[in-house]
């Protein structure tokens, strides 16, 4: 290994770091308390406080500086980066005002439910009932966003709440982006307020009210570290809290000038941001390239060794983790685990196409390597120019089995981007938001998961003239009858036109949740954030970021090429089975159809470098872009489709009909643009080379590959070797992602079993990372199911 930094990060990743390890244990050893203070101080605010002739931008703006001028402060035993976004070291927030009321349905049994229970106090309950459902109930986002769509409203809650068609996220509030953090770092608020001083727009006006909030808050924050210290009776300890609240006292409201202020800046406009909208999938951005002038400057100047950065980087790393948003049990089936996925992004290339790794990317990964912990969610871009001791670095760390970083291609992402009309310079300077979704940092408003979408349940709908199998409602197109469905192109116009029905459909309700959004949620602090909002004085949900999109997945693409496959083989090449014998066998999930089941899942399947699955699942994808990409949002941008789910594999899997492929109904799909469970025959390679097919230009929004290995597979020398191999043969192909789950089997059905006996297992799951335990057992069971792939 050349680089000199890289062998010293070698050295740090060794030593066990007492201060974490405690922090870690604190963590792992707390439960996930459901914090009600978000949600009563925004409602106190708005019953008692409001103004409603002032413009929504404003009065969203006074609500948060209420809220972070009355908020609890917290500072937690051995921490170095502070600010609490819930009254408990790890909380659950809600979200009244947007779909957080929805969410409350367990509020009565949430601690008592399977997944996630959330512990709270049955007086924080009545408040909750008493103070802020019935506020909220008829004021929330949702409800307001329909009031002239009432008809469709009554439609749509139940519909969503048993999604199975799709599933728009939006409506949660605005999460999804990669706020300009760099330059908040470097101007602090008072050189933003600067920026705003001549200019009197309503933005400008809530912007500089939120701000307000904020500088309130860490500067209380700062006067809590300094009652500490006056209190620790350790001298070190007593010297740190100091230390840090002379930080809160200046930063965000000034420029940052070392790398811990930096990380405290960074801390503490991430969390506003997280309070301000939906704390799902803010995202920090190219954190090596800038952080890396801070770190640079204090090791040059002596006031910070690496061993100290690996340290806060450590202690920033476990502030991540501390907050989660409120889901119902039912929702989790969507979106298991925490789904807050706040990813973080090093390596790549310059915007001039040059290599950017610097000595910063090798600490991180480092701490990757030792951290152990669901957020962040770290990714590390590849390119042609890469040095190799980089790409072996990384993957090194990402087989070692806590789930990060992902891996990314640079040269795909920035084709795929450039591909829908954005510049080479910018695409060069993407950054990854929540799972696996290339976002301009600062300058986009990607909204980069704003829905999900049913795939292989229009295929249903094709062959059975736009109906559910056992339906008489059409709620799809009306396409021929399966008996005038003769012939593989005939099935595939039908396919085609109940996607661009339903898509349509979607984007109908995805529409006015946009409008919601913007009438009745924006998010002022957040759009000062992002380049084009303050010059435009446009907030960010009226398009005033200087770049726009919608990012909706499509769910099932695999489960969809294998079932036109299986139809291609067995219906239409050997004649097998007619389509109207395949629909009758569908309709009664292949009860007393052994035998044709049995055929249509031993069909050529995705995954296993079959040319014929491999080209419909190339077919399915163009189909769903098509469809997207000739609707523009309320925004101004283009909808754009990615492939990765989440958990909503798992939930769409519950609920929709059996397929062609053999999957029966309520098994899971495959998860984002993997194969399905256990089709993938012929190993790794294959699975890679099928993926690869794919062109992935049509998955501007990113995809998700997760490969699972067990651990054996990947040890040693030779199992580096040999994922090094694969990863750069993978990219040299085509791919865009790959994600690493490398996990003790035995351990996994143990843990299954015995929850909370092992805490920390952290797998990957589609595109982010989560405890094992906090998944729903559905997903559990689909983990588990995973082809073990082997090296073939």
């Amino acid at each position: 290994m050349s680089h000199p930094e890289a062998l010293m990060a070698l050295k740090i990743a060794e030593k066990t770091s007492d201060r974490f390890s405690r922090i870690r244990d604190a963590l792992m050893s707390e439960a996930v308390h459901l914090c009600p203070e978000r949600a009563l101080l925004i409602t106190e605010y708005f019953k008692k406080h409001d103004d409603k002739k002032d413009p929504m931008v404003v009065r969203r703006a006074k609500a948060l500086r209420y809220l972070l001028t009355h908020k609890t402060v917290e500072i937690w035993p051995d921490e170095w980066i502070v600010g609490n976004v819930g009254t408990k070291r790890k909380s659950a927030i809600i979200q009244p005002e947007l779909a957080g009321v929805y969410m409350c349905e367990e509020l009565l049994w949430v601690d008592k439910r399977k997944t996630a229970p959330h512990p709270i106090s049955w007086s924080d309950r009545f408040k909750l009932v008493k103070k802020v459902i019935p506020y909220w109930l008829f004021r929330n986002m949702i409800f307001r966003a329909f009031k002239s769509h009432r008809t469709r409203f009554l439609q749509y809650v139940p519909e969503q709440l048993n999604a199975t068609y799709y599933l728009i996220n939006e409506v949660a509030g605005i999460g999804h982006f990669l706020p300009n953090y760099e330059k908040m770092i470097q101007l602090g608020i008072e050189g933003y307020l600067d920026v705003m001083k001549e200019m009197d727009g309503h933005l400008h006006k809530a912007a500089e009210i939120a701000c307000e909030g904020l500088a309130d808050y860490s500067l209380r924050l700062g006067e809590k570290a300094m009652e500490q210290a006056e209190l620790e009776k350790d001298p070190v300890r007593a010297k740190e809290l100091k230390t840090i609240a002379q930080s809160c006292w200046k930063v965000p409201l000034k420029p940052a000038e070392s790398f811990h202020e930096a990380l405290q800046s960074l801390w503490l406009t991430h969390m506003t941001v997280c309070l301000e909208g939906i704390n799902s999938a803010v995202s920090f951005g190219r954190v090596d390239q800038y952080l890396y002038p801070y770190y640079q400057k204090d090791i040059a100047e002596g006031r910070l060794t690496p061993e100290g950065a690996f340290e806060l980087l450590l202690s920033f790393s476990a502030k991540t983790t501390e907050h989660v948003f409120l889901i119902s049990e039912r929702t989790s089936q969507y979106h298991g685990g925490f789904l807050v996925a706040q990813a973080a992004t090093i390596g790549g290339m310059d915007k001039d196409g040059k290599d950017a790794v610097n000595d910063l990317t090798y600490l991180f990964l480092d701490v990757m390597e030792h951290a152990g912990l669901r957020d962040p969610n770290y990714m590390a871009r590849i390119h042609d120019g890469s040095p190799k001791e980089y790409i072996r670095r990384a993957v090194d760390v990402a087989r070692k089995g806590n789930g990060v970083p992902g891996l990314f291609n640079d040269e795909v992402a920035v084709q795929s981007l450039v591909a829908h009309g954005f510049p080479l310079e910018e695409a060069r300077n993407y950054g990854i938001v929540g799972c696996v979704e290339p976002s301009f940092p600062g300058q986009s408003f990607f909204s980069t998961d704003a829905a999900l979408f049913n795939l292989p349940l229009c295929l249903v709908l094709a062959i059975n003239q736009g109906r559910r199998l056992n339906a008489r409602l059409h709620i799809g197109a009306k396409t021929p009858r399966p008996e005038k469905l003769t012939s593989m192109d005939a099935v595939l116009d039908a396919f085609t036109v109940q996607v661009n029905h339903m898509v349509a459909r979607m984007i109908s309700d995805m529409k006015i949740v946009e409008k919601g959004n913007r009438d009745y949620h924006p998010t002022p602090f957040s759009s000062m954030l992002v380049d084009g909002c303050i010059e435009s004085g446009r907030d960010v949900t009226q398009g005033g970021a200087l770049y726009n999109s919608s990012g909706v997945q499509g769910v099932g693409v695999a489960d969809a090429a294998d079932s036109l496959a299986a139809l291609d083989e067995l219906v239409f090449q050997q004649q097998k089975y007619s389509l109207v014998e395949i629909i009758d066998a569908l309709r009664v999930n292949f009860n007393g159809n052994p035998k044709m089941q049995a055929e249509l899942l031993n069909a050529s399947k995705f995954g296993n470098d079959m040319d014929l699955p491999d080209r419909y699942a190339g077919q399915v994808a163009r189909i769903f872009h098509d469809a997207l990409v000739k609707f523009t949002n309320t925004r101004g941008g283009n909808y754009v489709p990615g492939y990765y789910s989440s958990t909503c594999h798992v939930g769409f899997g519950n609920r929709t009909e059996a397929f062609p492929s053999g999957r029966k109904r309520g098994e899971p799909f495959a998860a984002s643009l993997g194969c399905s469970n256990g089709r993938d025959r012929r190993g790794v390679t294959a699975l890679l080379n099928s993926v690869a097919k794919v062109d992935s230009t049509l998955a501007m929004n990113g995809y998700a590959l997760n490969l699972r290995f067990d651990k054996s597979t990947l040890a040693g020398e030779k199992g580096q070797r040999v994922m090094t191999a694969l990863a750069e043969g993978f990219f040299r192909s085509g791919g865009m992602e790959m994600q690493l789950n490398v996990l003790d089997p035995d351990m996994l059905e143990d843990a299954k079993e015995n929850p909370g006996k092992y805490p920390g297992i952290v797998v990957r799951v589609a595109g982010f990372c989560a405890y094992f335990d906090d998944l729903p057992n559905t997903v559990k069971e689909e983990i588990i199911d995973r082809t073990r792939l082997i090296l073939k």
